[in-house]
């Protein structure tokens, strides 16, 4: 069982007079969405414990998502049963897939209602599938206005908690040792073959081994084209980078700037810009891609623990999730 208060002992910490203070610290819903998976559990059920609920124990799976069940008012004459689960560390936010799926979950659960927590947010589909099956929503800006609910004393304990030690570095499900940061490289090679067929803008960047332009169409590239071969067959506008020969069909026309070994212009076919050759060795179409990611490598790994691959977090990952103000507010222990 995740034990809400484990973490501050561990850090050295200890509880006088009720009392921990976080200083000139305080709580944001982004110091809450950066904590480590296993630092938001804690947090929720120390949240839980504190309002008075009574808990069962945690499932953590694989994927760094908690889930646990709990009683609300347990001493009164009506007490309501909750599931609680908390997002996967690679998915983090909510999607309408994850939403569905807790729903069914819940359903499990006799006369439960569902809590699902998702420190990056949940997007406006998932907010909607979590509306059709009642699932109560809370994100980082959610458990933001709890702890802001809080006595200062509480919030200050409960903030001691959360950051002690290394706070944002996830744990491993699986062996419960912090995960580390692990770089690779890969080389990309570039696609066989695109083939543009439709006449229209292209607005991002294209390079493949062959690039070719059909006949009766008209393409107009904003960003620079890259490819060992161009077959130009019908109209095309933009600048080229070409490792080996252009060929201008009958019929095609290329407008802009060329810089290609070889240039092929058969009968009927026109370059209507500059052109140049290239010199000097081939440019390498090779793309090296440099990553990292969270791998455990503890001295007390486990077999299962190789199957443990954290993504980083960052702000592209929460680009299309819902502002806090848009997520239902959570009060543990609300009748609904």
């Amino acid at each position: 069982m995740l034990d809400p208060f484990g973490t501050l002992s561990e850090a050295g910490f200890s509880q006088q007079g009720d009392l921990i203070t976080a200083g000139e610290d305080h709580w944001t819903p982004e110091l809450i969405a950066s904590l480590d998976w296993l630092r938001v559990a804690e947090l929720v059920r120390a949240i839980a414990v504190h309002s008075g609920c009574e808990l069962a124990r945690s499932v953590v799976l694989q994927d760094g998502s908690v889930a646990f069940a709990m009683i609300e008012h347990p001493m009164t004459a009506h007490p309501q049963r909750a599931l609680v689960k908390i997002a996967g560390w690679n998915e983090w936010g909510a999607s309408p897939t994850s939403v569905m799926h807790f729903a069914r979950e819940v359903l499990t659960a006799n006369n439960a209602r569902g809590i699902l927590i998702a420190p990056g947010g949940f997007t406006a589909s998932a907010a909607l599938a979590a509306q059709e099956h009642r699932i109560e929503m809370v994100d980082a800006a959610g458990l933001h206005q709890v702890l802001l609910s809080l006595t200062a004393e509480r919030s200050d304990f409960f903030f001691t908690i959360a950051t002690a030690g290394i706070c944002t570095t996830p744990t491993c499900p699986v062996c419960l040792q912090k995960l580390s940061r692990v770089e690779s490289v890969s080389h990309k090679e570039l696609p066989e073959c695109r083939v543009f067929k439709g006449s229209g803008l292209i607005a991002e960047p294209v390079q493949a081994a062959r690039v070719e332009v059909a006949a009766k169409t008209e393409v107009t590239f904003l960003y620079e084209v890259k490819a060992r071969e161009i077959i130009i067959s019908g109209d095309a506008v933009g600048d080229f980078v070409c490792e080996g020969p252009v060929t201008l069909m009958p019929g095609g026309t290329l407008s802009g700037t060329v810089a290609a070994r070889s240039l092929n212009v058969r009968d009927g076919g026109e370059l209507l810009g500059k052109f140049r050759i290239l010199d000097g060795p081939p440019q390498s179409f090779i793309t090296e891609v440099r990553r990292w990611q969270w791998l455990c490598r503890s001295d007390r790994r486990k077999p299962e623990c190789e199957k443990v691959v954290f993504e980083p977090h960052n702000e592209q990952k929460s680009r299309h999730l819902r502002s806090g103000a848009e997520i239902i507010s959570w009060r543990v222990g609300s009748q609904r």
